[in-house]
């Protein structure tokens, strides 16, 4: 019985590590598996032929002079498209495209800029329900919300919390230097409780992003109140909910 229990269990490992070599080629063979279904996921997320693309680790993860993190290097092939290569962040569980695997490929100079990476403020966006997007330069980016917060209230709506985790996702894709959440009151009412609760729901937001994935982004808030307008139709176009998104800047 004892041999037959040692016999499972070496069939089970052979299989569990048979499954992954299917999936990545891996140039650098390292005791530890776990790290490639996670990077796997990662990359599922970002190609757009899910069925036919092809990924190899070009380096393994490793935590390069002075870093916290523990990353990796990979290689993605598409049949349409020439083939990418990515920094997987195994502990943000970040994406970041760079030109190669080669030498340092964490120097900023081996980034790609943000302005030449694919759907920064623009297709990708579009899957993310209740956001809206202004590219303010090329490493600039606005996201305004709706139906974040019940009218009145600073506690977020399920619709709003659905939409923020699914920015979340995509943010983590990017390479940011900073974030800083704008809540804006309308008019209605008293200047102290509108701008009381515009700080509120800047705060709440800017604390469920850093709970949420965003914990080594720096995040500022801001909270203000338009000037008073005279009709309720005029008030609630001042409504406004807003992210700025900051991308970090990388030598050519």
């Amino acid at each position: 019985m004892k041999m037959n229990k040692n016999i499972c269990l070496t069939s089970a490992l052979l299989l569990l590590l048979g499954g992954c070599s299917n999936q990545i080629r891996d140039d650098n063979l390292v005791l530890d598996y776990d790290w490639k279904p996670d990077v796997y996921n990662l990359v599922l997320v970002e190609v757009a032929d899910a069925d036919n693309f092809q990924l190899w680790v070009r380096r393994a993860p490793e935590y390069t002079e002075g870093s916290a993190h523990h990353k990796a290097c990979v290689e993605v092939a598409e049949p349409t498209e020439p083939n990418r290569f990515y920094i997987a962040n195994l502990n943000t569980y970040g994406l970041t495209e760079v030109k190669s695997c080669e030498g340092d490929y964490t120097a900023a100079n081996n980034i790609v800029a943000p302005n030449q990476n694919r759907g920064f403020g623009g297709d990708e966006w579009r899957d993310v329900y209740g956001v809206s997007t202004s590219l303010l330069d090329n490493s600039n980016l606005l996201l305004k919300f709706e139906s974040l917060f019940p009218v009145n209230e600073y506690k977020l709506t399920r619709e709003g919390r659905s939409t923020l985790l699914s920015t979340i996702e995509e943010l983590q894709k990017w390479p940011l230097d900073s974030l800083t959440v704008y809540g804006v009151a309308d008019s209605s009412g008293t200047y102290a409780n509108n701008r009381e609760l515009a700080d509120k729901r800047a705060r709440v937001t800017r604390d469920f992003l850093i709970e949420e994935g965003l914990r080594n982004v720096p995040i500022q808030v801001r909270g203000s109140v338009e000037n008073g307008l005279s009709t309720s139709e005029q008030r609630v176009t001042q409504r406004r909910f807003m992210i700025e998104v900051k991308l970090k800047k990388y030598e050519k």
